[in-house]
């Protein structure tokens, strides 16, 4: 009864923990992406 808890609890903070990292991968993601732009003074066609 017990692990039933535990092991959803421990599937919730994996889950969020995926969460995190994925939104930390795109954060890292679009700052190289701004810092290229910026270094290599490229314009962006709009």
């Amino acid at each position: 009864m017990g692990s039933t808890r535990l092991d959803r609890g421990v599937a919730a903070v994996r889950s969020r923990w995926t969460d995190l990292e994925r939104d930390w991968q795109s954060v890292a993601v679009g700052a190289t992406t701004v810092a290229a732009i910026a270094v290599f003074e490229l314009q962006i066609p709009w």
